[in-house]
């Protein structure tokens, strides 16, 4: 009987302190939204979602960043070193688009028609790179492509970005989003018509070279 009952209380009380449920981990891609799932719990909404977000909550934005000429946390690596050959100085949209429609064309994408706001965004956020001579992790969030659309008055129904550093030239900078998986989905994306492209320098620091690129489709 008193095996029974001290039975009986062990199963009891096994199951009033039973282990509460693990709470999800998201650390695969989100299938649909062209965005990664961040591991930390989320934040309220309002202090998530910028004014931008609230009004399109449609948009779809992935950044990636591509340094030197390695990927950030992928498997794919490429040489370590740039050759040694001048730095440009200044880039020019209209070349990008050429560049950059070319690689689309031979795979059945629609070309991008250059967007001059798209242009002014791309290059403050490549100067801000600059100044801060790494490839900020507040700038590879989608939070934060919305917010730099916003504060510039740009209608996105979708947008995506690509950054790079240390590329001298423009050639070598899209060469390198062409060869990254991610970053090549990004200049494939059938859902994007417009680009902006900008290109900012220090003589300091480690990469010298930045570069940003901005795809989109107005809503």
């Amino acid at each position: 009987m008193c095996r029974y009952r001290a039975l009986e209380f062990g199963r009891a009380h096994r199951y009033r302190i039973m282990r509460p449920p693990r709470l999800p981990r998201c650390g695969r891609p989100c299938v649909g939204r062209g965005v990664r799932c961040s591991r930390r719990l989320p934040r309220p909404e309002s202090a998530q979602v910028s004014s931008m977000m609230k009004r399109l909550s449609v948009i779809v934005c992935l950044t990636l960043a591509l340094a030197g000429c390695g990927l950030m946390g992928g498997k794919e690596k490429a040489p370590s070193t740039v050759p040694n050959v001048p730095r440009e100085r200044s880039v020019d949209p209209g070349r990008a688009a050429e560049l950059i429609n070319a690689h689309r064309k031979a795979h059945g994408r629609a070309p991008l028609v250059v967007d001059p706001a798209l242009n002014r965004v791309a290059a403050d956020t490549a100067r801000e790179l600059a100044r801060r001579d790494k490839l900020m992790t507040s700038m590879h969030t989608p939070g934060g492509l919305a917010r730099r659309l916003d504060e510039a008055n740009y209608p996105a129904a979708r947008a995506a970005e690509n950054l790079g550093s240390g590329y001298p030239t423009l050639v070598m900078a899209v060469e390198g989003w062409e060869r990254s998986s991610g970053h090549n989905k990004n200049l494939l994306n059938r859902d994007v018509t417009h680009m902006g492209i900008g290109l900012a320098l220090t003589d300091k620091g480690k990469y010298h070279s930045y570069w940003v690129l901005i795809l989109a489709q107005p809503d």
